[in-house]
């Protein structure tokens, strides 16, 4: 084995990430909501950037409306002439569950330890309303008997949502039709054995298994559906700030033909503090201050630009979807093009990785609703005349099919493919299944009633 010294020249291709270049992916890669945390971000650390946000303010009406508004005690109306109150003034306060619940456990008449208990299993509760923790760690905990904590249980169980306070899924069911007054040892043992037979809708093997009828099986079955698995949840979701989506584009129909253009409104207008430039200026100000100012201005300077760069590309992307899906934007999602991230790449002169970044978290307004980027963009299939139809299309004629079916006979995946068949669609059963899964939709033995 021979080892040779020596000097030898290659030539080979390297990508040098700059901070600048990645900044400009990080920036395009953004949705609304990221660019705008980020654009504040360096408002707080660079003091040679200025910004303004684009707020197109109707100041005559804003006047208007001043004129006729008058000063009132938010308190006045919520009692009428006859000292009653008023529903529809009462605001809605933003309590949360477990205040709720301590507040309805206040109206019981209780001792000290029993308040501290039914307290500490309502701090205890998870936000769908179950009890995580074990009844022997509560007593623990505590330092309380069986009986006080199963007394403190049984009152916290019948609070409202129905349902809250339970250990699991089975306990959640029960307590509620228990609540309604239903009190059924079938229906009971139902829900504790057999709830996987009632989600797939076999009822034929649980009137054998219970010797009932098909009609009782049906009735139990549909008691068990109208319950409510996660008592809570409702409550926190209409809690919780509603977060709205601000398209990124906008598309309009002016004079026949179809414009795509930028939503400004409300995003930052940035430039650069004129103080600082002076300071540059100036021969005798301090070498120390003119580097960080160069440098802050570097900075903010590279955000702008990659903001404008970001602009463009999404604008140009918006361009060729309006172009591309032109029967989109006349007649509807049913006639949908089919459209991929390659064809954009190839017609913009750029990486696909490009086409995915400016497309990833964006929206457009369009006549028919709000619209993600990527929804436009998606594989084909072609029919009987060779034609390419989009699977969004083909999803959209499954959700129709389905929508229209007899509840009590669904379509099967096989029926739906033999149906898009017949309109000279070849889809195989297991693409309908897929599709049909992609859309959220159940199976057909799970869908039937």
């Amino acid at each position: 084995m021979n080892f040779n010294n020596g000097i030898e020249l290659t030539q080979s291709q390297k990508l040098i990430m700059t901070a600048n270049l990645r900044q400009s992916l990080e920036v395009l890669n953004m949705n609304r909501m990221e660019l705008e945390s980020e654009i504040v971000k360096e408002l707080e650390s660079n003091p040679l950037l200025d910004a303004e946000k684009n707020s197109e303010i109707n100041w005559e009406q804003y006047i208007k409306d001043m004129e006729n508004s008058r000063s009132f005690n938010r308190f006045e109306n919520v009692f009428n002439g006859d000292s009653e109150v008023n529903l529809e003034n009462i605001i809605k306060s933003n309590s949360n569950i477990y205040d709720d619940l301590k507040f309805q456990i206040s109206l019981y008449k209780l001792d000290n330890l029993e308040r501290m208990v039914c307290e500490y299993i309502i701090d205890s509760l998870d936000e769908d309303g179950y009890l995580n923790i074990s009844d022997y760690e509560i007593i623990e905990s505590l330092n309380i008997d069986v009986e006080t904590f199963e007394e403190c249980m049984h009152k916290v169980q019948n609070l409202e949502p129905s349902g809250v306070a339970a250990r699991n899924l089975e306990e959640c069911l029960i307590i509620q039709i228990n609540n309604h007054g239903i009190f059924d040892e079938i229906l009971e043992s139902i829900i504790k054995q057999d709830l996987k037979l009632i989600a797939s809708n076999k009822y034929k093997d649980i009137c054998k298994k219970y010797k009932i009828t098909l009609q009782e099986c049906k009735r139990f079955a549909e008691l068990i559906k109208d319950l409510n698995p996660k008592p809570c949840e409702g409550y926190f979701n209409s809690s919780k700030e509603s977060i709205y989506v601000q398209p990124d584009v906008i598309v309009e129909k002016i004079e026949d033909e179809f414009i795509a253009y930028l939503n400004e409104r409300d995003s930052y207008k940035l430039k650069i503090n004129n103080f600082y430039k002076e300071v540059l200026k100036n021969s005798q100000a301090d070498k120390d201050a003119k580097d960080f100012i160069k440098e802050r201005l570097n900075s903010a300077l590279s955000l702008i630009k990659n903001i404008d760069s970001r602009k463009s590309t999404i604008l140009k992307i918006a361009e060729i979807i309006l172009k591309k899906q032109e029967g989109f934007f006349n007649k509807g999602a049913k006639y949908i093009n089919p459209m991929t991230m390659k064809e954009v790449a190839e017609e913009l002169s750029c990486h696909e990785s490009t086409i995915s970044r400016g497309v990833n978290g964006k929206y457009m307004l369009t006549p028919f609703g709000t619209y993600e980027f990527k929804y436009f963009f998606n594989s084909s299939l072609e029919n009987d005349n060779n034609e390419a139809i989009s699977s969004a299309s083909i999803k959209n004629m499954i959700r129709d099919k389905i929508k229209a079916e007899k509840k009590d006979k669904p379509l099967s995946d096989d029926k739906i493919a033999k149906l898009l068949k017949e309109e000279g669609i070849n889809v195989a059963r297991r693409t309908v299944a897929k599709y049909r899964e992609e859309l959220g939709i159940l199976s057909s033995s799970k869908r039937k009633k």
